[in-house]
């Protein structure tokens, strides 16, 4: 960009950080978690959230006693993206943790998470084609005026697609609008969801 004419400098301002930490062994982990969300599953019906078609567990996962080892992992985590974007000196705590099974055709409609600080979800289980976590843009304003586009890039494109893979852990503002696409393997889709609050 820089020429005879001028000097130029980008400055990206605002940034939405989308932290993605892919776990060590995490088919240790898994497979525990496996267990307690699908015997959770049989006692319970589950409750009404952004699932279409699919299972939401209640809330309470991480008062759980199966739940601790995953619990101390995405607090550790959650520190660590807090100090890294600047919100080190004060005290953050989970609000709530539940988890999603989506079978075939299964989605989540999109959403955001009030009142919290920031979200997350961890892939227990996800086959290939079992639907992408999907980021919509949040300055609503941009839509007022938009021309058509040559080239989707991260300053046009109004949504972003991050594949579901087994161990990966993601983190981002709760303010931050997603949603999943429906699951189109014949497996099931399992997460784990999260928010986290400063006190």
């Amino acid at each position: 960009m820089n020429s005879s004419r001028w000097t130029v400098n980008l400055h990206h301002l605002f940034p939405t950080s989308l932290f993605v930490f892919s776990i060590d062994n995490h088919e240790d982990l898994n497979q525990p978690l496996l267990e307690v969300i699908y015997r959770l599953k049989q006692l319970d019906p589950g409750c009404s959230a952004s699932n279409l078609l699919g299972w939401h567990s209640q809330s309470n996962l991480f008062e759980l006693h199966e739940i601790k080892p995953f619990k101390e992992l995405v607090d550790a985590a959650i520190l660590e993206v807090a100090q890294a974007v600047g919100y080190g000196a004060i005290q953050i705590k989970a609000a709530n943790c539940w988890a999603n099974v989506n079978p075939k055709y299964a989605s989540n409609k999109i959403h955001d998470h009030a009142n919290c600080l920031f979200s997350g979800v961890y892939y227990v289980k996800a086959p290939k084609d079992s639907g992408n976590l999907m980021f919509y843009d949040p300055r609503s304003a941009k839509t007022f005026y938009r021309p058509s586009v040559s080239e989707f890039t991260a300053y046009t494109a109004e949504a972003i697609a991050h594949a579901a893979q087994a161990g990966l852990l993601l983190i981002f503002p709760s303010w931050l609008k997603h949603g999943v696409e429906p699951n189109l393997s014949d497996e099931d889709r399992v997460s784990i969801s999260f928010n986290y609050v400063f006190t």
